[in-house]
């Protein structure tokens, strides 16, 4: 019983010891604990403040605010341009479906059949090549700058 006890109060003050951030050496299994305290010396004078080199300065704080405004405008642009492209492609879709439609229900033979549908992929089949040659031909969105001291991660 006084085992458990002995054990349960090292768990304790190891315990406490380890929150309260402090260092601990122990013994093995004797009855004396060393617990060595740390101090931190404190000094009555006070040490002038460095420039904090993270912090950017009115000159990079200024330059950033006027990269921003350029971004802005400029990923606007691109997000209209790249809408305008879907909206393109999504007109031509419904445009060679309704074709389709059309064809299918004035086709008798499976031969005019096939013939709407051949005709209906290769519609489909350019849609898809001009959205493609459209999306390269924009580009990537543009790159957010990135503050002074800060990395783009």
């Amino acid at each position: 019983m006084k085992q458990i006890a002995k054990k349960s109060l090292v768990v304790t003050t190891i315990a406490l010891v380890m929150s309260s951030g402090a260092t601990v050496a122990l013994a093995d299994n004797s009855s004396s604990t060393t617990i060595p305290t740390s101090s931190v010396p404190t000094s009555s004078t006070s040490v002038p403040k460095k420039h904090d080199e993270s912090k950017p300065t009115p000159e990079q704080r200024a330059a950033y605010a006027t990269a921003i405004q350029t971004y802005r405008v400029a990923f606007q642009n691109y997000n209209k341009s790249k809408m305008a492209i879907e909206k393109t492609f999504l007109e031509a879709t419904r445009t060679a479906n309704s074709t389709r439609k059309a064809a299918r229900e004035a086709a008798v033979t499976v031969q005019e059949k096939k013939a709407a549908y051949t005709t209906f992929t290769t519609a489909m089949s350019a849609a898809h090549a001009a959205r493609a040659s459209a999306l390269t031909a924009l580009g990537s969105p543009p790159v957010k700058p990135v503050k002074a001291g800060e990395s783009n991660n």
